[in-house]
């Protein structure tokens, strides 16, 4: 499982080709994303719609940036 700071640079990195892909190519992209992240594949195929990555996650009570 990887930490905060690697799954925001993995989201960012697979924004842009996420979101010039094919319908074919979204569903590869999202299966091994979800798979690294150990994100749920809704929230998933949210983030890599987005046009950046947010800057604050909070986990267990703790705001990470």
């Amino acid at each position: 499982m990887l930490n905060m700071r690697q799954k925001k640079a993995v989201t960012r990195e697979l924004q842009n080709r996420y979101r010039k892909s094919s319908k074919k190519e979204k569903k590869i992209i999202l299966d091994e994303f979800t798979l690294l992240t150990g994100y749920n594949r809704c929230y998933a195929s949210q983030l890599l719609q987005q046009s950046k990555v947010l800057g604050y996650a909070h986990l267990a009570g703790q705001t990470i940036k």
